[in-house]
């Protein structure tokens, strides 16, 4: 159904910024996880780079995410990354999981992600923790003391100190992703102008997202520098202007029609688990028209293993409605 111009306007308003954590959106778990499972090369990379691990592949594949074990508890990583040689055949599996705060929960849990995935591929198996904070990365470090003697598991840890600055080039167009990545961990212009640069070639949803969360991640000096060079580029800093096109019709028509797909897609994967919506519910995805919080619901509701947590994911859109701030030429209600 066609949306006249004062019911975009409220969508606008009651949009909001759901890949934010610590107040930049860049920091956020579900973006962060999207990285790896957009490009599994980057847990390769990282592993490579942090821990010495090469591993001989011929392409990556991306595993599923349920490492579940039958008549068992749901278990659910952030990103599995399985690296395969020339005959196909499965040589090293990689659990990716995001941590940004301490949970003993996942000392049971990480153990139960490499056996599982060992099983399942026949293939050894690497844990590597995403860390940001220094203090859960600390944490994060520690062995696992499985009881049985000389069975502990030690995670891969990778905290934002460890995340290599790229300078280069052709290293940031060889990964974008990696480029990315060294951007929000270390928000300098030199490593963000080649983020920038780097992520000008890829497809135009995966570049808008980037490019944004780069521009967020660093300060405003660094931002207006990167802004001031950008001013020939097809999109402009704000993600909500890329997709309406700053209130061009053309622009506009393109945001509104991709927004309701992803619409669509997030109203399937909660009604998939729920079954049913509340009024509630229902109203507080129906008003989102962003594409950054429909790619984090979405996101969420992906992982979601129970009822739970789906409407957590969907609490969380509701939470932050009362906070959110008007795109750049949409008028309040």
């Amino acid at each position: 159904m066609p949306l006249c111009g004062s019911a975009i306007s409220r969508a606008c308003c009651v949009a909001r910024e759901l890949l934010r954590a610590r107040g930049v959106p860049s920091f956020d778990h579900e973006f962060l996880v999207e990285l790896f499972r957009n490009r599994g090369e980057l847990a390769a990379e990282l592993l490579r780079i942090n821990a010495g691990i090469v591993v001989e592949h011929a392409r990556i594949e991306h595993g599923s995410i349920d490492l579940s074990q039958v008549a068992s508890t749901e278990y659910r990583a952030d990103a599995v990354v399985v690296l395969r040689d020339r005959d196909d055949r499965a040589v090293t599996g990689v659990v990716v999981e995001v941590q940004r705060g301490i949970d003993g929960d996942k000392l049971l849990s990480w153990p139960v992600y490499v056996t599982t995935l060992r099983a399942k591929h026949a293939c050894a198996v690497v844990l590597l923790v995403i860390a940001p904070d220094r203090s859960v990365a600390a944490w994060a470090r520690r062995p696992i003391e499985i009881g049985h003697p000389g069975f502990r598991l030690t995670p891969v840890v990778v905290g934002f100190d460890d995340v290599p600055r790229v300078r280069d080039r052709a290293d940031a167009h060889r990964l974008p992703e990696l480029a990315v990545l060294s951007a929000i961990a270390h928000p300098e212009l030199e490593v963000a102008e080649l983020a920038v640069d780097a992520i000008r070639g890829l497809s135009g949803d995966r570049m808008a997202l980037y490019c944004d969360v780069v521009l967020s991640a660093v300060p405003a000096m660094i931002r207006e520098a990167l802004e001031a060079k950008m001013q020939d580029y097809k999109y402009k800093s704000e993600f909500a202007l890329k997709y309406y096109g700053q209130g061009e019709a053309a622009g506009l028509e393109k945001g509104l029609e991709q927004g309701l797909q992803m619409q669509a897609a997030a109203f399937a994967l909660a009604r998939d688990m729920l079954k049913t919506l509340t009024d509630d519910e229902h109203r507080a995805i129906e008003a989102i028209r962003d594409p950054r919080v429909l790619t984090e619901l979405i996101t969420a509701l992906r992982a979601a293993a129970t009822a739970a947590e789906t409407r957590v994911a969907i609490d969380r859109a509701i939470d932050r409605e009362g906070r959110s701030i008007p795109f750049a030429g949409s008028s309040t209600t």
